[in-house]
């Protein structure tokens, strides 16, 4: 396995509906926007076919890389493989129904090679925009960021729980991750932040997915965001 720059790491989970056209979309923009020297690799724990269209897409894209696991174990449970299993020198997150733009990944990569540990990326500050959240998530969203930042008194921080983050691949390694769910995003800010590491945080423009589900249950997600936080305030700081 050759060894590359970047790893784009993309966790999977029953998308046969959309995974050909966002995988045929990042593979394309490479080229629009210069990306060289990259791999993809996809974990995923798909039970609807997905795994019978990326087998396809592996055939046309050499780049392309994807570990089918036959137990759905969680998207930060994906990510966290996918990390381990990336060759690259440098990660960044992209999740596999697109709603980041592939064109901020040259500016986090670019501030990567300028010396930054992690590059965390922010719906929410200036210079930002989101399409199609829905409210209800929003607002969830905003107040967990917000209970954060006053918590752990990093004021200078909007956006904790995107997953869209780019990162020196031996750093990431050192933070001993082990969220399963969403709540890695938060996980992987925090723990950064306690080792001091150099973090830098851009705005970018979000876009709710076009087709699909939602795999992000607010239910399911709100007691596992909570969980994390006190075990990382009680445990870490």
């Amino acid at each position: 396995m050759p060894k590359r720059e970047l790893s784009i790491i993309i966790p999977t989970y029953n998308e046969k509906e959309i995974i050909a056209d966002s995988i045929t979309r990042i593979f394309r923009n490479f080229d629009r926007y210069k990306i060289k020297d990259v791999e993809v690799v996809i974990v995923d724990d798909s039970r609807d076919g997905t795994e019978k269209i990326l087998k396809k897409l592996s055939k046309s894209y050499k780049n392309l890389r994807f570990i089918h696991r036959q137990k759905s174990r969680g998207v930060g449970s994906a990510i966290r493989e996918g990390i381990s299993r990336a060759s690259g020198k440098y990660g960044i997150i992209f999740m596999s129904d697109a709603p980041d733009d592939i064109r901020y990944v040259p500016s986090i990569l670019e501030k990567i090679r300028d010396g930054c540990d992690f590059v965390h990326t922010s719906r929410f500050m200036k210079g930002s925009k989101i399409e199609g959240y829905p409210f209800i998530k929003t607002l969830a969203n905003r107040l967990a960021n917000y209970s954060v930042r006053f918590a752990f008194l990093r004021l200078d921080l909007k956006d904790f729980t995107s997953l869209f983050k780019g990162f020196r691949i031996d750093k990431i390694k050192e933070l001993g991750l082990e969220a399963n769910e969403f709540d890695i995003g938060l996980e992987i800010a925090l723990k950064a932040i306690r080792k001091n590491y150099k973090i830098a945080e851009v705005p970018v423009n979000w876009k709710e997915r076009e087709a699909g589900k939602s795999k992000l249950r607010l239910s399911k997600q709100a007691p596992a965001y909570a969980k994390r936080i006190v075990k990382i305030f009680f445990t870490y700081w």
